[in-house]
């Protein structure tokens, strides 16, 4: 809602939410099926749960790592 006060064009705004979007959806969708494979407690550390928990980390970083490599604060 707090958009549609600023001077970001619609096209703008439609294409930066795709592009922040998706990634993640794959990430959380990944992490959600690797989550639903687990049987066993001895499951949990299988390479493709440690792989999705991984990827999971790398995403909340992105935001950080981007404000301290573009060199802008907001």
């Amino acid at each position: 809602m707090v958009s549609g006060l600023t001077r970001v064009s619609i096209g703008t705004y439609m294409a930066a939410t795709s592009l922040g979007i998706i990634p993640g959806s794959f990430v959380v969708a990944y992490a959600g099926r690797q989550l639903g494979t687990i049987s066993s407690l001895k499951e949990i550390a299988s390479p493709n749960v440690l792989l999705a928990f991984t990827l999971l980390g790398l995403l909340a970083l992105v935001p950080i790592l981007y404000r301290k490599f573009a060199g802008k604060s907001v």
